[in-house]
């Protein structure tokens, strides 16, 4: 039994370091262990898998010399009109690019659609008429009313369980019960 291992051993060893590019395929199967010699080395046996490629290129009945494709000259191009649109104006100038507008309170509550998680929105402040960035918090579940007056917006749970979002002079202030 260890003489088998041995020679299974010996064969692997000469295998990876006695090869020479040929035109030969050598194939070694012993159990659990196939060794391929040819096209590289590669080693298959249980939980390994080595494949060692070729020192340089190999040629022989399955690998013919790589064909050599010639340069084909390149196209030669063509004067053509000097403006091919004449018909479009050259003195065309693209429009700057518009900020897009902060909504106001009601054009948010319109368009939102509350879910739970954290948001950070920007809302025309309806005291300063400025974009200000508001921070909250909704809480799992869908509101059951939302609630828009002149400076603040609530979004109502249930008794007792709202987000209000208030505006005042100063800048916002989220108050969550």
């Amino acid at each position: 039994m260890r003489q088998f291992y041995f020679s299974a051993g010996c064969a692997v060893m000469m295998a990876l370091v006695g090869v020479s590019a040929s035109e030969a395929q050598v194939v070694i199967r012993v159990p659990f262990v196939r060794i391929n010699i040819g096209d590289g080395v590669s080693v298959r046996a249980p939980f390994v898998k080595v494949y060692v490629p070729p020192s340089g290129p190999v040629y022989g009945p399955f690998y013919p010399p790589p064909v050599v494709v010639e340069s084909l000259p390149l196209p030669m191009v063509i004067p053509g009109p000097k403006d091919p649109f004449p018909s479009v104006e050259k003195s065309f100038t693209p429009l700057p690019i518009q900020p897009v507008q902060a909504p106001t309170l009601e054009q948010f509550s319109r368009t939102f659609q509350a879910k739970a998680g954290a948001y950070e929105v920007v809302i025309v402040n309806p005291i300063t008429k400025q974009p200000t960035s508001v921070r909250f918090m909704l809480p799992e579940g869908e509101p059951r009313r939302v609630l828009v007056r002149r400076d603040a917006i609530e979004f109502v749970y249930g008794i007792g369980r709202w987000v209000r979002i208030e505006f005042d002079r100063d800048g916002v202030q989220v108050t969550t019960r």
